[in-house]
């Protein structure tokens, strides 16, 4: 299915620049369009807006666990704080560095197999499964997304210009190092060194640039340390983030089974890639540097991480320097066929997106309008704003009448995944968006909880960190002050932990996100006689057998959120 064509010249033309303007429109409607107008939906973005309301509270953002991230995030709340809610002005932090990843990414292919590949690589990136989310939420995994393409691109420069490829090499290890510490910095210095095992890599060229480098970053990495210590800070830092983070605690099968869907469609494109010039693999110098990033990733993907799953994401850009290449090298008849699969899958992706609006805003088919009414039964028909419809109208017949006219060129395959990937997205955040706030959000079971308080009153709260977050976020000025005394207690625990303060409390109200029907908030008041009487909660059962714990309930809301570290 692959020709035998040589690496050089290049396979794929150079896009003209009226279609990179259109390209980069693109990328830009990809990485921005859905970052606003919506609430935390999982523990680990109400983490990381902690740590960025801290800075904001505090402006010292070294004190956080990840320092780069927590700045970039609370400088964009910061900037657009005026206009948006810190939580959706941070999150645009998020769509910056993924339009960062795109952009260096592209300019690696660039600069590894010549004019033409960039735009593949950057395309093929964006068809990827396993970012869209990712590259949507306040997470440090887009930051670090970033810092590895740039590390790529100038390692991809140093052969052809060794004082700019070593400029960038010495910033993106440091960014690195500002992560996940010694892992990220130690996984980017092997990124870098391991192409000088082979021959042609192993020019005064590109020793120079890689020596420049290490000792740009050596010298960032000092003067840091050195700020560090002055504030005091340098012991916590170092002990999050040492070298004990080298160990692998993930099991690499399970990585194998997330790669298979969140890969795709990279990961069968890279091995065709490898397939091509396996006879002469030694002497395909440019596939050298992203199959050493694909081993050291393969390995970083399994030692801790920021996120759940969010350490393989990484891995995506070798995989995509990989598949643009083979997009290069494709017979016409294998990118045909590519190209239709793309079309179909998408296609069936439309359809989905579009019944299950049907069910959930007319109950056709009714099955799954009660299945989706079980599922989140806070959410009412007709929430969907009419311009979001109509966006979503327009970008399907978009879309639909821009099949057939896509170039036939090689580059075919990746603009329909690209554009395919972008309008699932649209989609899902103009038609489901309301859907997903009732669900998964925090935000409407704190505005029922504000509603059950008079007004004045504070709580004084025992709840799971991100909970915590939240409230502070949406409540800040209900919670207890230090040395504060209230007569309401909030509690969070699960369905079947009956949770009280010590104390005579009477629970008023229980109330929960309904995507996570094990995780129960309840309200108690003190009770000015004694009494224990439960009385029918609002938004809830009472609970029956409620039994008396000895909790802390001073609010640790107001601490910030702990150095948190997803686990697989």
């Amino acid at each position: 299915m692959l020709s035998s064509v040589p690496m050089n010249p290049p396979a794929l033309n150079p896009a003209p620049r009226s279609h990179l303007a259109l390209l980069a429109a693109l990328a830009a409607l990809w990485a921005l369009y859905g970052l606003t107008g919506r609430d935390a939906w999982g523990p680990e973005e109400a983490l990381a807006l902690g740590h960025v309301l801290d800075w904001l509270d505090s402006g010292h953002a070294h004190a956080a666990p990840l320092p780069l991230h927590t700045f970039a995030a609370g400088l964009a709340a910061k900037l657009f704080g005026p206009w948006l809610d810190a939580q959706d002005a941070a999150r645009l932090a998020s769509g910056i560095h993924a339009l960062a990843a795109l952009a260096f990414t592209g300019l690696a292919a660039r600069a590894l197999y010549g004019p033409g590949h960039g735009a593949a690589a950057a395309l093929l990136l964006m068809g990827a499964f396993g970012l869209m989310l990712r590259a949507h939420a306040l997470l440090p995994d887009t930051l670090q997304l970033a810092a590895y393409a740039a590390l790529l691109y100038g390692a991809a420069l140093a052969r052809r210009a060794p004082p700019a490829g070593g400029l960038v090499l010495g910033l993106a290890l440091f960014a690195l190092a500002l992560l996940r510490g010694v892992p990220d910095l130690a996984f980017g210095l092997a990124i870098a060194a391991l192409p000088l095992a082979s021959r042609d890599w192993r020019t005064p060229a590109y020793r120079r640039a890689l020596r420049l480098g290490a000792g740009l970053a050596a010298l960032l990495l000092a003067a840091w340390l050195a700020w560090l210590a002055a504030q005091g800070g340098l012991a916590a830092w170092l002990a999050g983030h040492g070298a004990a983070g080298l160990a692998p605690v993930h099991d690499p099968g399970r990585l194998a089974s997330l790669l298979a869907w969140s890969a795709w469609p990279l990961w069968p494109l890279a091995l065709w890639a490898v397939w091509h010039e396996h006879r002469r693999l030694a002497r395909a110098t440019d596939l050298h540097l992203p199959l050493a990033a694909c081993a050291v990733l393969a390995y970083a993907a399994l030692v801790p991480g920021f996120t759940r799953d969010g350490n393989a994401v990484p891995l995506l850009l070798p995989l995509a320097l990989l598949a643009a290449y083979a997009i290069g090298h494709l017979r016409r008849g294998a990118a045909h066929a590519f190209y239709w699969f793309g079309v179909l899958t998408f296609l069936f992706f439309i359809l989905v997106f579009w019944v299950y609006y049907a069910a959930m805003e007319w109950g056709w088919p009714a099955g799954l309008a009660e299945h989706l009414a079980r599922m989140t039964p806070g959410y009412r028909p007709g929430s969907v704003p009419g311009r979001d419809v109509a966006l979503a109208i327009a970008a399907t017949v978009a879309w639909l009448a821009a099949i057939p006219l896509f170039p036939r060129a090689r580059l075919r395959p990746a603009l329909v995944w690209a554009t395919g990937m972008t309008l699932a997205w649209v989609l899902f955040i103009s038609l489901f968006r309301p859907w997903g706030e009732a669900g998964w959000a925090w935000r409407p079971v704190l505005e029922e909880l504000d509603r059950q308080l008079p007004a004045g009153a504070c709580i004084e709260v025992r709840a799971e960190p991100p909970t915590l977050v939240m409230l502070r976020h949406h409540l800040g000025q209900r919670l207890a002050r230090e040395g504060q005394r209230c007569d309401w207690s909030l509690v969070q625990g699960t369905r079947s932990e009956t949770r009280m303060p010590d104390g005579d409390y009477e629970i008023v109200w229980l109330g929960q996100r309904p995507r996570f029907k094990d995780e129960v908030l309840r309200l108690y008041k003190s009770a000015p006689h004694g009494g224990t009487a439960s009385p029918s909660p609002a938004g809830g059962t009472s609970p029956k057998g409620a039994g008396r714990h000895e909790v802390a309930v001073r609010s640790a809301a107001m601490d910030g959120p702990k150095a948190h570290r997803g686990q697989g």
